[in-house]
């Protein structure tokens, strides 16, 4: 059997192959003279003959390409969306196949196509019967009858005939279904044989669900015999089906199981042979896909042969241009990046010269205010020490002159003791020591953990000068034990840790 099935397959291959170039060929031809309707026509005949060979998604590329040639709503348009609303109706995608339908009927109706309109009808109606809509069905069934019968076209009412019958088989009323199918019977002599032998299958099923057994057994035998004489495999193995069907109702398991048991080997031989088919047309289509592939990079090929030594040249010369205009470009870039590199360094350098002027200028300016501040903190300090001294010296003395000596030493002595607790001395020498140390006083209140007094600012300042204990008891106008006092305090009044001086603590502040 499978070398039986291989030699089948080898003509079949041979076969498509052949009808495959034969409408390769004529769409070749017609694109050439640009003759778009013939093109459309082809391509719809491209899909019709990928429908045939089951590759139903190649079959609606071809019949979408020829709308793209065809626009015009004529037959040829109502041909391209029948066959389109007959695989979405396969595939059972019924909404999308009435759309196409609906268009088809629209333009047969308004140019008057009889057959179109009669072909449309009757897919409108199987349509329906497919949603159960029985009638609806039976509504565009009979309008396609009466157009087939004014086209006196045989085997349209055969097959309208046998869509109503199906219809009313569906519906259960077998007597009815039976007549049509009768007509139909009657209509399909001239029709291709898979059209005659599925109505006498219908007829023997119809008697079947009837109780007509024995009539139902004459029927499908005929169709049966007709299937093998044409080796129509499906429709054989839809009679043996049958068959095992009516056996079984009448009772004869035997006979049933046997036709049953034919029917599986024909269904498996049926699908070995289907699926050999599908490879082959796949392969085939493959070869042909990549032959036309091959053809098309060798022309392509060629063109760009012819152009590619004017290409290179153009190119050469293009390149030789490009280099020269890259080399120039980037030498003057060098050029202006080296003149604006030797010019920001200038800048650079002057800028830091600048800076480095002004920072000697400062520095000097801080180190002369430093020396002017400690100087000034050192003649307070020497001039509060020679009037102390004088104030005590004319203390001592008074006692050895007469009263009008004593009163005018008195009276000196005090003038000098108010001139020593005069503050203006001391607001010049806070004003010297905030240019040099601004926020000084701001910062030590903010570190100190209770309030400083006036007091404790003044001896900061004077530790902040880095003045001996003797100069600052002589400014303060008090004891260096005293000063030594009130380092001691100071000390608790700020947050040292405990083994760090008061003078490196105030210096960081």
């Amino acid at each position: 059997m499978s070398l039986y099935l291989q030699a089948q397959d080898t003509i079949y291959s041979a076969k498509v192959d052949l009808k495959f170039s034969s409408l390769k060929s004529q769409l070749q031809s017609a694109q050439t003279k640009n003759d778009s309707f013939t093109v459309a026509s082809v391509y719809m005949k491209l899909g019709m003959f990928y429908r045939s060979l089951g590759l139903d998604s190649e079959a609606v590329k071809q019949y979408h390409l020829a709308q793209q040639f065809h626009s015009d709503t004529d037959t040829l348009f109502v041909g391209l969306n029948n066959h389109l609303a007959e695989i979405h109706l396969d595939l059972k995608q019924y909404g999308e196949a009435k759309s196409y339908l609906l268009q088809s009927l629209n333009v047969s109706k308004r140019l008057n196509y009889k057959k179109d309109l009669a072909e449309t009808n009757a897919l409108l109606g199987s349509v329906a019967e497919k949603q159960k809509q029985y009638e609806e069905a039976l509504n565009y069934q009979e309008t396609s009858l009466v157009l087939f019968k004014s086209l006196n076209d045989s085997t349209g009412l055969a097959i309208t005939n046998e869509n109503i019958g199906s219809i009313y088989e569906d519906l259960e009323d077998y007597d009815l279904a039976y007549q049509y199918f009768s007509k139909a019977f009657n209509y399909a002599n001239h029709s291709i044989s898979d059209v005659k032998i599925n109505i006498i299958n219908n007829l023997g099923d119809a008697n079947r669900k009837s109780g007509n057994y024995d009539k139902a057994l004459h029927y499908t035998q005929q169709a049966l015999k007709l299937a093998r004489e044409t080796k129509n495999g499906s429709q054989i193995e839809s009679a043996l089906k049958d068959l095992a069907r009516t056996y079984a109702e009448k009772g004869d398991f035997h006979k049933a199981y046997q036709y049953l048991s034919d029917q599986m080997i024909a269904n498996e031989q049926e699908l070995k042979r289907h699926n050999a088919e599908l490879v082959s047309s796949m392969q085939i289509l493959h070869d042909v896909k990549e032959r036309e592939t091959e053809v098309q990079l060798l022309s392509k090929q060629n063109e760009l042969s012819k152009q590619r030594q004017v290409i290179i040249g153009l190119f050469a010369v293009a390149l030789t241009m490009i280099f020269i205009g890259v080399l120039m470009y980037f030498r003057k870039k060098k050029k202006q990046e080296k003149t604006i590199l030797q010019y920001k360094q200038q800048l650079l350098q002057a800028d830091l010269e600048r800076k480095t002027s002004e920072e000697k200028a400062l520095k000097r300016e801080i180190d002369i205010q430093v020396s002017a501040l400690t100087n000034y903190s050192l003649n307070l300090a020497q001039k509060n020490k020679m009037l102390s001294d004088v104030s005590r010296t004319l203390l001592n003395v008074k006692d050895r002159n007469s009263e009008l000596v004593k009163s005018k030493l008195e009276s000196l002595a005090k003038d000098i003791n108010f001139e020593l607790s005069q503050q203006n001395e001391w607001s010049e020498l806070l004003g010297f020591f905030g240019q040099i140390h601004p926020g000084f006083f701001d910062k030590l209140k903010e570190k100190a953990k209770e309030e400083l007094s006036a007091s404790d600012l003044r001896l900061c300042m004077l530790i902040k000068l880095n003045l001996s204990s003797k100069d600052m008891a002589s400014i303060l106008h008090i004891t260096p034990d005293s000063v030594r006092i009130a380092r001691y305090r100071m000390r608790k009044k700020l947050p040292l840790q405990p083994k760090q001086k008061l003078d490196e603590f105030l210096a960081n502040v």
